[in-house]
């Protein structure tokens, strides 16, 4: 609503602006961006201008709308601006994401701009120096300024399954901190749980038994890693690394690495093309799955003496790659086209590919590593398939939606059969069988979000 509440800008899709009378009469498109997306705007205190933030992949600005010229301009470009508002004594206020290695937090800083030119005036200044918020939406009025501040965690549950894996008795929760904790394979004996975790500022991998309250840190230091699995012999533990130069991410390439079980130091496996983005980043903004799924990812079967698998993404295609975990890299295995798969898995025998497309896909499908035809499973029911993961014994595979209300853990049978085991809360994300088939690990996904206010909102001051 305007100032004098005589009008009303409104959003309308992602590349536009609209501008209605309050009575509802008269609505037409102001700005339009077809080179970005817009996400946010304000009146100014004159209700002769109306800001709004424009973004694009690394890029982000302030800009303002003259109602009268029509004309544009540029009050502010930083890549890490985030939400704004116009205060009444004519600054704005905005958020700025901390540079690495504190990018996990924003702060709040202000300039003064000209509500009848749309100019800046003076340098921009910081208000705040606090750690830990992510600032989602900001609104000011008057002395006060409101504020949301948003955070996901995720915990790992256990539960049990029954009646060979139709069935799932109440899961009971694993980790009981508030971090993002990322559940990614069982030890051989079924007895304890790899997982990766942020709980030290980025990824480590960790490593806790059933009936214990506190994981052992199995890898840790600088970089960041994640997705451990044990080799197929069980006598070492394989992981992804990345370089974190001072928060950046290195993203042109990462590490395939093992450790031994019984302790020693790391070793190089392989190299692999591409790494994921910035984990830490996501974990406070956004939900951690899409960062997490991301190629380049592996998987080993459980049968000895077998290969494992690593996926790459390069251009439009993910490659399939057989490696051993002393000797490396072997053979292609196999190569899909666009659209890209949002998740995989390999299946105990090592000799089938389950593969799961989050938006819009209703099908598993089966790739054989053998030659044999793919096989695709339909998912009656259900669509966007976020995770998936083979049951023990081969002969289903489980399965998370990505829903917007009770998101689902399914086990499919290779025959289309839909068992519906689990309703979680936000997301259920990357379920993890035992070798067993006793126990099935995954990951509860929750969002803290509030509202704060500061009072007393005062330029001549620092918070």
């Amino acid at each position: 609503m305007s100032p004098d509440e005589s009008h009303i800008v409104y959003q309308g899709g992602l590349d536009a602006i609209w501008l209605v009378d309050a009575s509802g009469k008269g609505a037409h498109k102001i700005i339009t961006i077809p080179s970005g997306y817009q996400e946010g705007f304000a009146w100014s205190p004159d209700g002769r201008r109306v800001a709004y933030s424009r973004r694009k992949r690394g890029e982000s600005s302030i800009e303002s709308y003259d109602l009268d010229s029509g004309q544009s301009n540029v009050i502010l470009s930083d890549p890490k601006l985030g939400s704004f508002c116009w205060a009444r004594d004519g600054r704005i206020i905005y958020s700025r994401q901390e540079e690495p290695p504190n990018e996990t937090s924003s702060n709040l800083w202000d300039i003064r701009v000209d509500s009848r030119t749309g100019r800046v005036r003076g340098e921009s200044r910081r208000l705040t120096n606090w750690g830990g918020h992510m600032f989602d939406i900001l609104s000011a009025g008057g002395s006060r300024l409101s504020f949301v501040r948003k955070r996901f965690r995720c915990t790992v549950y256990v539960g049990d399954l029954e009646a060979g894996g139709a069935r799932l008795s109440t899961p009971r929760r694993l980790t009981f901190d508030e971090q993002i904790n990322w559940p990614t394979a069982w030890s051989p004996d079924g007895q304890s749980l790899l997982y990766t975790s942020d709980r030290a500022g980025h990824l480590d991998i960790f490593r806790q038994n059933l009936e214990a309250q506190v994981p052992l840190a199995i890898v840790a230091g600088q970089e960041e890693r994640r997705d451990a699995r044990f080799s197929p012999d069980g006598r070492w533990i394989l992981y992804l690394a990345s370089a974190d130069s001072e928060g950046r991410r290195q993203r042109a390439e990462g590490r395939l690495m093992r450790i031994a079980v019984s302790g020693g130091p790391p070793q190089p496996v392989l190299g692999v093309a591409g790494y994921p983005g910035p984990s830490r980043v996501a974990a406070i903004g956004t939900a951690p799955g899409a960062t997490l799924l991301d190629h380049p990812r592996f998987r080993c079967p459980s049968a000895p003496q077998s290969l494992c698998v690593l996926s790459e993404k390069m251009h439009n295609q993910v490659i399939f790659t057989a490696f051993d975990p002393v000797e490396g890299r072997k053979r292609e295995m196999a190569r899909i086209d666009a659209p890209l798969p949002d998740s995989w898995d390999l299946s105990p025998d090592g000799q089938w590919i389950a593969l799961g497309w989050r938006w819009g896909g209703s099908r598993i499908r089966l790739l054989s590593l053998t030659g044999q035809p793919p096989r695709d499973i339909s998912v009656n029911g259900w669509r966007n398939i976020q995770c998936v993961a083979w049951a023990a014994d081969g002969k289903a595979v489980f399965a998370t939606v990505w829903a917007s209300k009770e998101p689902p853990l399914l086990r499919i049978s290779l025959d289309g059969e839909v068992t519906l085991l689990h309703k979680g809360l936000l997301h259920t994300e990357n379920p993890v069988p035992s070798p067993d088939g006793r126990h099935i690990a995954f990951g509860e996904n929750t969002m803290e979000s509030n509202v704060w206010v500061v009072q007393n909102l005062d330029e001549s001051r620092t918070y």
